[in-house]
Formats: structure tokens, C-alpha cells, sequence
């Protein structure tokens, strides 16, 4: 893929972004870690949830509910927005103190702090849930391969029911793959210098932020300055038009693209 200058309409995302203030956030506490047993794959642990349990749709309050591109492009289309809308509406981007790399948090209703896709019956995007949440009561661990409960018994009752899995049985139950295929994807967009680097230009994090607001980079890809850079045929145009998770993925190679350009210049 060439690059050779940082492209206009990503000059336009810093410049714009810059004149009229991209909508971060400060930066959130980090919650404290809960359960100290590591779990492997064939870890076995006792869990269901439903209605019937005194804490049902507890967990989905109070809570701070990191979201991956794919999530937000997953959210966004089970609820028919765009993705603009969806994360002025639902979410709190930030971007970190030390890295300046955006994060897109889950917002909570700021009265009942609860989610505001939850319902007294459930989830509204159940379907659709955000990967962390498909992978509570178990959160990922220090190394690859590695989980722990999130919570105990005394905040979930769902522990203590008598379904039992193995944690590997629990990823495929719920779905995770995908989610994870697509999150290691979006981890190879960092250059090793914007990951590893003590400071990060805000710059970077504005052009970053286009892989949550795909709809925004969308409209790049048919500029015709990007097209002509990227070699954007119609052919591929719109096979990207028309697959969001292709979309997705493409966004993913430029902005890495762009990213390397841009750090030569921070």
C-alpha cells in the first residue's frame, strides 16, 4: 500500500477536530481487579443468568464498559444509527493520559447509572452485546490464554447456580471468536512506536478515532484524493460500501498507513 504523503482528508480529520474539539473525555478511574484465581481454557466454573435472580441486570450498572471498533459497529447497526449518532448518544470517548490512544467507554444513564441499553427485561442488543460482555462473569487475564472471574458470589448470583462450563465452552457459547478475530486485527493498527512511546501526539488519537466512526471513513474512502493515494478502484469501492466489516478492515491498513506517516512529524 503507498504512502508517501500524509493524506489531505486526514490533514482535514486533525485540522477539523482541532478548530471545533473532537468530543474525550478525561480519563476515568480504573476499577479494581476482582478475583485473584487465574483460569486456563480447561477451567471449569459454575454460571447462569436470568430474570429470576435477585441480581439480575445488576452487572450492567455502575460499570465501565470499554468498547472495540467492532463493538461500536455492531451496537450502531442493531440499533440503526450511524456511527456518529450512536456514540454521542451511548458513549464517553476519551483518550488515554500516557499514550493519547482513544477509548470509547460505555455510557450510563447519569441518574440510575445504569446501561442504557439494558431494560427491566434485559439487554436490548443481546444479539449484539459488546465483548466484554459476552465474556462476563470472566474477564481476560495478564497473559494470552489466561481469565478470571470478574466478580464473586456476593455480587453475582449466576456463580452459584448449578450450570457448569469450561471456560473454553464459554467463549464458544458466547460467541467471542469474532470478536476477538476482529480486536486482534485492530491491534496490529498501532506502530510499535505509538504503542510503546512514553507520549503520543494528540494528532494520532484524532486519526485513530476514525476506526470507531466508520461512517466518517467511509466518506473518505470516496474522496477522490484518498481514492487516488490508496488506489481505490469502483470495484472495491463499493465492495467496501457494502460490507461494514470490510470497511472495517481497510480502515484498519490505513490508518496504519497513516499512523507511520504521521509519526514522523511528532
Amino acid at each position: 500500500m503507498p504512502v508517501a504523503i500524509l493524506n489531505d482528508c486526514f490533514v482535514e480529520i486533525i485540522i477539523e477536530d482541532s478548530q471545533h474539539g473532537v468530543f474525550f473525555m478525561s480519563e476515568p478511574s480504573a476499577s479494581p481487579t476482582q478475583g485473584e484465581e487465574v483460569l486456563t481454557p480447561e477451567s471449569r466454573f459454575h454460571f447462569a443468568c436470568h430474570a429470576d435472580l435477585p441480581c439480575f441486570t445488576q452487572c450492567c450498572r455502575d460499570v465501565n464498559i470499554y468498547l472495540t471498533p467492532y463493538d461500536v459497529l455492531r451496537l450502531r447497526r442493531a440499533l440503526g444509527m450511524g456511527s456518529r449518532e450512536f456514540l454521542e448518544k451511548y458513549t464517553h470517548p476519551f483518550l488515554t493520559k500516557v499514550s493519547r490512544i482513544p477509548v470509547v467507554q460505555l455510557a450510563m444513564d447519569e441518574e440510575s447509572l445504569a446501561c442504557k441499553l439494558v431494560s427491566d427485561s434485559g439487554c436490548r442488543v443481546y444479539g449484539d452485546r459488546p465483548w466484554a460482555c459476552r465474556l462476563y462473569p470472566l474477564d481476560a487475564g495478564d497473559q494470552e490464554g489466561q481469565y478470571r472471574l470478574f466478580v464473586g458470589q456476593d455480587r453475582c448470583s449466576g456463580l452459584g447456580e448449578k450450570r457448569s462450563w469450561t471456560v473454553q465452552q464459554w467463549l464458544d457459547n458466547q460467541g467471542v471468536a469474532s470478536s476477538v478475530g476482529m480486536e486482534m486485527s485492530f491491534q496490529q493498527v498501532l506502530p510499535p512506536r505509538f504503542q510503546y512511546g512514553p507520549f503520543v501526539d494528540d494528532r494520532l488519537g484524532q486519526v485513530l478515532f476514525l476506526v470507531f466512526d466508520l461512517d466518517r471513513f467511509a466518506r473518505m474512502v470516496e474522496d477522490a484524493s484518498f481514492r487516488e493515494l490508496f488506489q481505490v478502484d469502483d470495484e472495491l469501492l463499493q465492495r467496501l460500501l457494502d460490507d461494514d466489516e470490510a470497511l472495517l478492515r481497510y480502515a484498519f491498513q490505513c490508518i496504519r498507513a497513516q499512523l507511520e506517516v504521521l509519526l514522523e512529524f511528532v
